[in-house]
């Protein structure tokens, strides 16, 4: 009997569902990322001067997490810095963080590793962006940026090895001070006799300052006694501090002196007259006068006054 090759439509209709799922699933893989198909999305777009080797499909980060893909990539040229325009999707849970002072940023995995797209989460007292608003771009260095760097770097060194390979030439040759330092001998005996000069006022500083210790240490002793000694009423100083005798009679002389000198003043007594009375000190000068006279009489006429006779 011969076999019928007709095909039922149910086991037809088997074969197109699961081509369905296959078809969505392998669409899944390559647009989904790490994302769920079934979560809806939210699409923006960006603007840059360079791709860097991002592709459609690349991944799309959100503080280190994958919240959705990159839909497209297309040529603009709306000016030096927005010349490739970019879309991309991410899941609606995390739209409330990307507001107007958001920014994006291409990123590598690893160091030649694949590209993805860093969403920089915005201020949540911000407002939030609508869909398919441009999200501000923060300048990213990449593989271009960090060669440059490293070959300003190397002209930098290039350049610092130069000027250090002429200065130790310089050096090398005795030229300016540094130069003198390694290569004149002068210098070097100088400093040596400075040194043991230095060593020699040193030691005499020393000794010095050991005399001028001791020297106060003794001072220091001799006060102490002095100090005991005026504690203990001894000496002079002692009982002036300590014998209100001592301070009455001289309180009494003062009192003494001083009415002298009132009398004196008042022109009382000898003393007095000799300081106040003019009279009595012209009559003293003119007796003086008169003896000096007489003195020198007798110096050049002695036989007026004295006689000699020897028989």
């Amino acid at each position: 009997m011969k076999r019928s090759s007709k095909i039922k439509w149910g086991e037809l209709k088997v074969g197109l569902l699961i081509t369905f799922c296959l078809v969505i699933l392998v669409w899944a893989s390559f647009s989904g990322g790490g994302t769920s198909i079934f979560d809806r999305k939210i699409k923006f777009k960006a603007y840059f001067n360079n791709a860097n080797g991002l592709v459609s499909g690349a991944p799309v980060w959100l503080s280190g997490v994958e919240v959705g893909n990159v839909k497209s990539i297309s040529f603009v040229n709306l000016d030096k810095e927005r010349q490739i325009e970019i879309q991309f999707v991410v899941v609606k849970s995390v739209v409330y963080m990307i507001t107007e002072d958001a920014g994006v940023k291409l990123g590598t995995i690893g160091l030649l590793g694949d590209k993805y797209i860093e969403v920089r989460a915005g201020s949540l007292d911000k407002p939030q962006l609508e869909e398919g608003s441009v999200i501000s771009t923060i300048p990213s260095g990449g593989l271009s940026a960090m060669f440059t760097e490293g070959e300003q770097m190397m002209t930098s060194t290039r350049e610092l090895v130069e000027n250090l390979s002429d200065v130790t030439g310089k050096m090398k040759q005795g030229e300016g001070t540094a130069g003198r330092l390694f290569t004149d001998d002068t210098l070097f005996t100088e400093l040596t006799a400075l040194i043991a000069s230095m060593t020699v006022l040193i030691n005499d500083m020393q000794i010095s300052q050991k005399k001028i210790v001791n020297s106060i240490e003794s001072v220091s002793s001799n006060l102490d006694e002095i100090a005991a000694q005026v504690n203990s009423n001894s000496g002079t100083i002692g009982k002036l501090i300590s014998d209100p005798g001592v301070y009455d009679n001289i309180h009494s002389s003062t009192g003494r002196i001083d009415s002298i000198l009132t009398k004196i003043n008042r022109g009382e007594g000898t003393a007095g007259a000799l300081v106040n009375d003019d009279e009595l000190y012209q009559e003293i000068k003119n007796l003086v006068v008169r003896i000096e006279n007489l003195v020198a009489d007798i110096e050049q006429n002695p036989r007026k006054y004295f006689k000699f006779s020897v028989f």
